[in-house]
């Protein structure tokens, strides 16, 4: 390792514990934003050539399933189980261990925007090995490469600000290389193509259950166009949002074949049919990498169905995700009052005109005292009125329910705890 990786290595560690011991943040960022702008490629130097690599990314249900995979391996790993998944959250947490045994595992979230850019990071600038029966580790190779598992878990419009329409990330997904296994919710048309286009270990998981179709198409519906030819596609079937039985009727691409499904006899901890994905994501890829095991005693991550004092967090944030946690709260036999919280800061993304998605009118099926707080309460207030829901404009942490959007969810849960994560 050269100079200037140690010193990137030793700048970072001492950010880290003077952000720990003047209480700025906790950090998650800044000890690999400073380690990056002395070293751009920090990231792949500090990677152990004998670990496995895990990346897990999409709009929804990164950090649920991120954890779920760590709770699988039950070995030696390294996790950015803080959430911060941009590449200064993965130089993070790098810098930090680094004095500590190399794990058997790296598992990290992957901002959906950053994802070939993380690739490409972790890869560093040794050129991928062949699979081939002639190449062994002991004559000098460096099979990094070879280790390494992407996961796509799904694609919905979020903080459109930032990224654009789900098109643009799919198409840039199709820039995948150098991966070893692929795991791809099949159920997503879009995720389903570009698994389908690869050359390589490719692995699909999905549903294939109709007693969990939705009566109809839901208002909220991201990609109902062939990722093929552009032509509507034909649902059989809906999940939620745009995940379902598809076929193309112009072309013929059609939902794939799926090497793991949901099992009618398995009762899943967490609520909520997205969480059921987040299950099967996680325990096809342990599978793949050769540990069959199912996800048990899981505890939430935070903000992401945690209970915290009789208060339940869901993390709302697009859409899609907004309409599957109402779902939850509706279909749930624990009842109590329900908070909505609303904020525009930048993790959430400035543009909020996405509420109107949301089809908070199935709210009217319900009897909670229903509050709305946050930096746009007053903006949520109205698309409340015109669901003809009743609400009270409130920030009333004593509720049962919260769902938030993500920077309002981390301070409603230091509100609850008394500390903050991030």
């Amino acid at each position: 390792m050269n100079m200037k990786t140690i010193l990137a290595v030793l700048l970072g560690q001492a950010v880290n514990k003077i952000s720990r011991i003047f209480k700025i943040g906790a950090g998650a960022t800044w000890p690999g934003e400073v380690a990056l702008f002395v070293d751009p490629s920090l990231i792949g130097k500090l990677i152990s050539k004998n670990s496995k690599v895990i990346l897990v990314a999409g709009t929804n249900g990164k950090t649920t399933t991120s954890k779920m995979i760590v709770s699988l391996l039950g070995k030696s790993v390294i996790h950015n189980d803080s959430g911060a998944n941009l590449l200064n959250g993965i130089a993070s947490v790098l810098v930090k261990n680094y004095f500590k045994k190399p794990p058997e595992y790296y598992v990290f979230e992957v901002d959906e925007n950053y994802l070939i850019e993380t690739l490409k990071q972790v890869q560093g600038d040794t050129p991928r090995v062949q699979h081939d029966t002639d190449c062994h580790p002991d004559e000098g190779q460096d099979l990094r490469h070879d280790h390494i598992t992407v996961v796509l878990l799904n694609l919905f419009r979020d903080q459109l600000d930032r990224y654009g329409e789900t098109d643009k990330i799919a198409k840039n997904w199709m820039n995948l290389e150098g991966w070893s296994n692929l795991i791809v919710n099949g159920d997503d048309p879009q995720l389903a193509f570009i698994g389908q286009k690869m050359e390589g270990n490719v692995y699909f998981f999905g549903l294939n259950n109709k007693n969990l179709f939705l009566e109809k198409m839901q208002h909220a519906t991201d990609s109902i166009y062939c990722p093929n030819c552009g032509d509507k596609l034909k649902f059989s079937g809906i999940y939620f949002s745009h995940l379902g039985e598809y076929k193309c009727g112009k072309c013929g691409f059609a939902h794939p074949k799926t090497n793991m499904t949901y099992k009618t006899n398995r009762k899943y901890k967490l609520e909520g049919i997205y969480n059921i994905y987040n299950y099967l994501a996680a325990e096809l890829t342990a599978e793949v990498l050769g540990i069959k095991k199912t996800v048990i005693d899981f505890e939430p991550a935070f903000g992401r169905g945690e209970e915290i004092n009789g208060t339940k967090i869901l993390l709302s944030k697009n859409p899609a995700g907004f309409n599957e946690s109402l779902r939850t709260v509706i279909n749930s036999q624990k009842k109590g009052p329900l908070l909505l919280s609303l904020n525009d800061r930048i993790p959430d993304g400035r543009d909020i005109s996405w509420i109107w998605d949301v089809d908070f009118e199935m709210l009217k099926q319900v009897q909670h005292d229903i509050f709305v707080s946050g930096d746009r309460a007053l903006d949520l207030g109205l698309r409340l009125k015109y669901a003809e829901v009743p609400f009270e404009i409130k920030h009333q942490i004593n509720v049962f329910w919260i769902l938030a959007t993500y920077s309002a969810m981390l301070d409603i849960r230091k509100e609850l705890i008394g500390r903050k994560i991030l």
